[in-house]
């Protein structure tokens, strides 16, 4: 299969230099093959002054992103440097090689009849009637109760900057910042909304040239002033939801919390759809250009920005990066399931296990993506071993949006900016901003 963003030509991947920086490269300048063809990787190792070691060991081994050991080794670096490993896989997949030497290790991935990919478990026969049921039951039960104040701090001569925050289910709210444009004169506006990654989130609303910007947090609490405040915060939250639901990781993030318990008990049930508000509230302001309502967001913001496609009717475009909360059965195919492991990090209890599985299905980036037909581009990691490619193609495979394209970032692990900086604008790795910004 060839996709219509391909990779570019095989870049190579350099770990931290520390006694030994290793590079590795495959044979198909695309890194994609067919099921039953041979990949032949080229692994150089080299030492800090960038020639080539003689000295010491490489080991490497061969895996499925997953429990399908494919192939292990060790090569002597004062014999053979570089040194070829070879592999392949009898199934659709990702083809996984992990280089060790010294204290140095790298991932790399190629991937196997990627159009193929597809999560096996299927999708509820309710989830539509489900979350049309969910978002009218929101608007019926919970007033909006809108909260929009300027924040001096924040603002600049040329973007106002407020703080938002909105009413969802339990009592709870979510919140976020948006940024407007003081010259009213060039209204309408394009709209960009985004979900920060996991992690702290966002603490001020990034700025963006004639555009509302509206950035929004998974966490139910008001943002701090600072990142470090921001993060005493989560961790506040997510020890009250460890101990709630009796997670066993006991620094266990919020995405983890309750789906064990039932489908509306889990953290992110109501925090998407007060989200997903939020969304309605900005595109009902006057000077918005409901023409252009784009979403850009990655790992955790890539998921959630495969579930408010789906859930909100706004949207003209999308770019999702990475995404996580997104092929949550993967342990079912032998390979890694997308963060969080949603089902295999909850309580071992039978009972509990059992739960999530069935209710994580009604929050998978697969069973969203199949939904999204405006325009949308993906981009994913070949190395990425927190969102692995298998999960990402899933979902892309899934999406029947007939404008659509995937950006295979050969050799990038999960942290894809670099890799993007490096290739933006060269055959196959387009400007997805300027893309957006375009009707």
């Amino acid at each position: 299969m060839r996709n219509p963003m391909l990779a570019l030509s095989a870049a190579l991947v350099t770990a931290a230099a520390f006694a030994a920086r290793i590079e590795v490269s495959q044979d198909h300048p695309d890194a994609l093959y067919r099921t039953g063809e041979e990949t032949v990787f080229t692994v150089t190792v080299k030492g800090d002054d960038g020639a080539l070691l003689r000295t010491g060991a490489a080991k490497w081994k061969l895996d499925n992103f997953g429990t399908e050991q494919l192939g292990a080794g060790r090569t002597d670096l004062a014999k053979e440097n570089p040194f070829v490993v070879r592999g392949t896989m009898k199934a659709e997949g990702f083809l996984r090689l992990t280089v060790n030497a010294d204290t140095n290790r790298v991932v790399w991935g190629v991937g196997y009849d990627v159009g193929k990919i597809r999560q096996d478990e299927p999708c509820p026969g309710d989830f539509d009637a489900y979350w049309t049921a969910e978002k009218k039951r929101l608007e019926r039960e919970v007033p909006l109760d809108a909260r929009c104040v300027r924040d001096e701090k924040l603002s600049t001569k040329a973007f106002d900057c407020y703080r938002v925050n909105f009413a969802t289910f339990g009592g709870k709210r979510v919140y976020g910042f948006m940024a407007v444009p003081t010259d009213r004169s060039k209204a309408p506006f394009r709209v960009r909304v985004s979900v920060p990654g996991a992690g702290p989130g966002a603490v001020s609303a990034r700025t963006t040239p004639e555009e509302i910007y509206l950035v929004m947090n998974v966490h139910c609490f008001e943002p701090a002033a600072t990142q470090a405040e921001q993060r005493r915060l989560m961790d506040e939250q997510d020890a009250a939801l460890v101990k709630a639901f009796a997670l066993p990781n006991p620094k266990a993030y919020c995405s983890l919390a309750g789906i064990a318990e039932s489908r509306e008990a889990y953290w992110y049930h109501d925090v998407m759809l007060g989200i997903n508000r939020a969304v309605d509230w900005v595109c009902a302001r006057p000077d918005v250009d409901l023409g252009q309502v784009t979403y850009t967001g990655s790992s955790q913001g890539g998921g959630f920005g495969l579930f408010l496609n789906y859930l909100n009717g706004h949207f003209t475009k999308a770019f999702v990066a990475v995404c996580a909360i997104t092929g949550h059965y993967g342990y079912k195919q032998g390979r890694q399931s997308g963060w969080p492991g949603l089902v295999m990090n909850q309580p071992r209890d039978p009972a509990k296990r059992a739960a999530a599985e069935r209710n994580a299905a009604y929050f998978d980036g697969v069973n969203f993506a199949a939904r999204i037909r405006h325009p949308i581009r993906f981009i994913v990691g070949f190395a990425d071993t927190t969102c692995p490619p298998a999960d990402v193609y899933a979902a892309y495979n899934a999406c029947p949006s007939a404008d659509k394209a995937i950006l295979n970032a050969v050799g990038s692990g999960h942290s894809w900016g670099r890799w993007y900086v490096q290739h933006k604008g060269e055959p196959g790795c387009p400007d997805v901003d300027a893309w957006l910004r375009t009707k």
